[in-house]
């Protein structure tokens, strides 16, 4: 894969080729001339066709600077929600960096789902399950399990049991009772990053129901649990990861960003609490966050 950072100026749009391979190559973009024009002038493989903006062969994929609208005019409201566009109708009169996408990612974009929204509460299974106090202890039960399941436990390398267990008890509270007290993301982000096939999902459902079967929920109670957890499976499961999209913006599969905490939390690293209001180095993929002092090393 490589880069293709199209940078712009009034009087004469440069465009930056970055190869995978480090190579760097320099074209202007002339009057007129479109992006994907510019790229196989300067003798960049683009995959192209039509050239009209129709068979969507010369996909590339947005990482940073403004998209012209023409560029995603007839896309799938997942591509253009994930930055997709298509070299042959654009035209950047800005800053743009772009990547040649792999076909998968563009097939996972492209058939990418709105995000689900709640499923209907079930507020009396809460009660039935003691306040919570018998959801907690089978989260417990659950967790010890996953944690050492050769299948599940590489998921959880960089967190503890005790913060999985906190976050999912919140979700499970919000899901069962329809109090917004989980402030988390929901199932999508939060395993964006995560490959995840109808069968490992499966495996993860046997492990929950087992555990439920073992703090003597009732064949009932586990269905309307299962039914809560099945309602997120078409945003968790995928064969390639996915970008983080938080209020239309997308964001990197990878890396650090700076994020003032807007509420208290604890460091994944030492354990020290983290204030309200504290600037943290959080990384986009695990979703940990550092305290100032472990950020500084």
């Amino acid at each position: 894969m490589h880069a293709l950072v199209v940078m712009s100026s009034a009087a004469s749009p440069t465009v930056t080729h970055v190869a995978a391979t480090g190579a760097v190559t320099h074209a202007l973009l002339r009057p007129g001339e479109s992006l994907l024009d510019a790229l196989l002038r300067q003798g960049a493989e683009v995959m192209f066709s039509c050239r009209g903006g129709v068979c969507q062969v010369c996909l590339l994929h947005s990482t940073a600077g403004s998209v012209p609208a023409a560029a995603q005019q007839g896309l799938a409201p997942g591509l253009v929600q994930a930055g997709y566009l298509m070299a042959c109708q654009c035209h950047p009169d800005a800053d743009l960096v772009v990547h040649q996408p792999h076909p998968e990612a563009v097939h996972a974009a492209r058939h990418q789902a709105p995000e689900q929204a709640l499923p209907t509460p079930d507020p009396a299974l809460w009660e039935e399950l003691g306040q919570g106090r018998q959801v907690r202890r089978a989260l417990e039960d659950f967790y010890a399990t996953v944690f050492a399941d050769a299948q599940l436990a590489p998921f959880f390398q960089h967190v503890t049991p005790e913060r999985v267990i906190g976050q999912q008890y919140a979700f499970l509270c919000l899901l069962m009772t329809g109090e917004k007290i989980y402030f988390g993301e929901r199932p999508r982000n939060a395993h964006h990053w995560m490959v995840i096939s109808d069968a490992l999902m499966d495996h993860r459902q046997a492990l929950m129901r087992a555990a439920l079967v073992r703090q003597g929920l009732t064949p009932d109670q586990i269905a309307r649990w299962t039914r809560l957890e099945e309602h997120w499976r078409a945003d968790m499961v995928k064969r390639v990861p996915i970008a983080k999209i938080q209020h239309g913006q997308v964001f990197p599969l990878d890396g650090f960003a700076r994020e003032i905490l807007s509420c208290g939390s604890l460091c994944d690293h030492c354990g020290a609490e983290i204030a309200e209001g504290t600037e943290v180095l959080y990384h986009r993929r695990l979703g940990t966050v550092s305290c100032p002092a472990c950020s500084a090393f």
